[in-house]
């Protein structure tokens, strides 16, 4: 077991697309965007060492995911961050992630989502991820993987197209869960297999859920 806390914050529930199946019930109608103060004291009133996930929506819609990103570095407390996306946008930014990274030699890891919905809405979106883990290849500090989402009795030739983009390898494979717009589907409910003493789940408003992934997700279907 790991020492220390991590902390699952979503920094806005605004999305760059309208995957059916979203958890966090985000959109490109959705427009709650945390402010730096409701993060700062979020940072602040963690003891100690902390790893920071910034979870969405899509988190590089909040115009201040750098000043977050900062502050929690400036603690000396942040021993790893790591960013969950849908990729499509993400190359705009990376030069800068990267540099945040090689500057104050701490680990960002890029959660990144495949599924259907993003292989249908994004022209190429597989060669484009495969283009964007080559650009951090040899990169000490940026670790990029896989979060791969699978339909039950669909997706069967998904594996051959990660293998034929190069990222099979680099993928984390699992089906959809039932929470969040999939509520009450046949999927499992979902599960958060921990590797650290504490945790705690932050809507985009900046209520604190504790370890309540569901009634998170509820939550943030209210949200506007």
């Amino acid at each position: 077991m790991k020492k220390g806390t991590r902390l699952y914050i979503n920094l806005t529930n605004k999305c760059n697309t309208n995957c059916p199946f979203c958890c966090m019930y985000s959109g490109t109608d959705k427009n709650t965007f945390m402010d730096f103060e409701t993060f700062k004291k979020i940072i602040d009133n963690c003891k100690g060492k902390f790893e920071l996930q910034l979870e969405g929506g899509e988190p590089i819609l909040n115009k201040d995911i750098f000043l977050f990103i900062e502050y929690a570095i400036s603690t000396n407390r942040c021993l790893k961050i790591i960013i969950l996306s849908n990729g499509i946008e993400l190359q705009n930014y990376m030069k800068r992630f990267i540099d945040i990274a090689n500057w104050n030699k701490i680990l960002i890891e890029f959660k990144i989502s495949i599924n259907y919905w993003l292989i249908k809405v994004e022209k190429n979106f597989l060669y484009k991820m495969n283009l964007l883990l080559f650009s951090v290849k040899y990169i000490k500090y940026i670790n990029i993987i896989f979060n791969v989402r699978k339909r039950k009795d669909k997706d069967e030739n998904l594996d051959n197209l990660l293998k034929e983009n190069d990222l099979y390898d680099h993928s984390n494979i699992y089906y959809l869960q039932s929470y969040g717009k999939l509520k009450n589907s046949k999927y499992d409910k979902p599960l958060i297999v921990q590797n650290i003493d504490n945790w705690f789940l932050y809507a985009s408003d900046g209520t604190c859920f504790n370890q309540d992934l569901i009634a998170r997700s509820d939550y943030e279907e209210k949200l506007l």
